[in-house]
């Protein structure tokens, strides 16, 4: 028992030593109201999305995940990265932050010392990022330098005025920290980090008689580049980056491929300058077109059938925005009738639907019982018939002993059928037909049955 017991216990502590990632591959959590984070143990990415601010915590919600983590995606939605979000989470090499997000507390990443690039959406108007470094949008302020980047030796650029407080926290590599002219507002405790400043040099000028004479040249920004505005002596061309200038907005345009009957669609939304895809929403593909009803009995009225087009998600397609389709002429008439449907906008190809119109179903009125068979009578049809069909059988159901009569004469209102035998019981019933064409006949229900044993 105490074997039994002891391997038990070795086995669960085991398993509780063992990384996520052994046993999961996706979690799903709340992180706040409305707003859900998951990780992929197996890639270690964690996705944050959702509508809204998160929180300030006291402790990293994701501690217990600190080893598991590898990159973070903060994506459209969320507002504010709040204070100690991501702290102690050592393994965190990289973050993606999306184009809404406002707000990051400078103590988010505290003690992430795995970081090696912030990455931020061009569309954010309040932060960006530069060669993986997290800046204010116009790179006037550095807001976090990545702790584990391997450079050694950093110079601010032209833009930035200020280093602001906890920047360089935990910097793994960095030695010196050399300033521009432009950078004068330090906020960062450097000599508490161990990381020395130097002032940069203006314009190399090895030559103390020798003065510049300084030619200006801008790149322009795109949207997914930086300009700058480099500077050039022209005596001894000699050459220095004044100023980066931030990239331009995506210029975006929307490519629609059209859902058919077979296959969902897509409006992709993409940069025409860089062939960024800001969206890739998916047009479900045409489920079904249909007809209020498809057949109906001829009554000298005509018959207009709405159109219904629905998608396979259920959603109904809009007449005249999705769709439109030709009414046939008539509608009155006993014969087919097409609704051709021809999709545009969001939609392409066609659907046919058919509308079926059949004659009158006559009604027997009498059998008639005479010394060798019996006489049939019934109500004649007005309108849209051409002549009768009968059908008889010793059999009700009429699945054996089946024999047909043709009535070539859309005004007779009786037949005698002869030969029939005496003591037995006959089942009869009757439809109308129509020609439609020499080819395509159309026959009304079969009336009630009648029935009469012959004498």
């Amino acid at each position: 028992m105490k074997r039994i017991l002891c391997t038990l216990l070795l086995l669960f502590i085991l398993f509780s030593a063992c990384p996520i990632s052994a046993y999961a591959q996706v979690i799903e959590e709340e992180l706040t109201d409305g707003i859900v984070y998951t990780i992929n143990s197996k890639t270690g990415e964690v996705i944050i999305k959702g509508n809204g601010e998160i929180s300030d915590y006291s402790t990293s919600p994701f501690l217990y995940l600190n080893g598991d983590i590898k990159s973070v995606l903060i994506e459209s939605g969320i507002l504010k990265i709040g204070a100690r979000l991501f702290r102690n989470c050592t393994s965190l090499e990289k973050i993606s932050i999306s184009d809404t997000v406002t707000q990051i507390d400078n103590t988010a990443f505290d003690g992430c010392k795995g970081i090696k690039e912030f990455s931020v959406d061009i569309e954010n108007e309040v932060y960006s990022s530069f060669d993986g470094i997290l800046y204010s949008k116009d790179l006037s302020k550095l807001i976090k330098y990545p702790s584990a980047k391997n450079d050694e030796r950093f110079a601010t650029l032209k833009n930035t005025t200020t280093i602001c407080k906890n920047s360089f926290k935990g910097s793994v590599n960095l030695k010196t920290v050399v300033l521009s002219s432009e950078t004068v507002n330090i906020e960062e405790n450097f000599e508490n980090l161990g990381i020395s400043l130097e002032c940069e040099n203006e314009l190399p000028n090895p030559d103390s008689t020798h003065y510049h004479e300084p030619i200006y040249k801008t790149v322009y920004p795109t949207c997914s580049e930086y300009g700058y505005i480099e500077v050039t002596c022209r005596t001894c061309d000699e050459k220095i980056i004044n100023k980066y200038i931030c990239p331009t907005k995506h210029k975006y345009t929307e490519k629609i491929t059209p859902a058919t009957t077979e296959s969902n669609g897509h409006i992709v939304t993409v940069c025409i300058v860089c062939g960024h895809i800001k969206e890739d929403k998916i047009i479900n593909k045409i489920e079904s077109a249909s007809l209020d009803y498809s057949s109906v009995v001829y009554d000298n009225h005509q018959f207009s059938p709405n159109v219904n087009v629905v998608d396979s998600n259920g959603k109904s397609l809009v007449q005249n925005v999705d769709y439109i389709y030709s009414l046939p002429l008539g509608r009155k008439s006993v014969g087919i009738y097409n609704y051709d449907i021809t999709y545009f906008g969001n939609y392409k190809g066609t659907s046919r639907l058919l509308l079926f119109i059949y004659p009158q179903s006559p009604i027997f009125n009498k059998i008639i019982l005479r010394k060798t068979g019996a006489e049939l009578c019934w109500n004649k049809i007005s309108a849209q018939c051409d002549g009768y069909e009968i059908q008889y059988s010793t059999v009700s159901n009429f699945m054996s002993d089946n024999r047909y009569v043709t009535v070539n004469n859309k005004n007779a209102k009786s037949l005698k059928l002869q030969n029939l035998k005496s003591k037995t019981r006959y089942y009869f019933r009757i439809r109308s037909f129509k020609n439609v064409t020499e080819s395509n006949v159309f026959y009304s229900q079969w009336s009630r049955t009648g029935t009469a044993k012959m004498l």
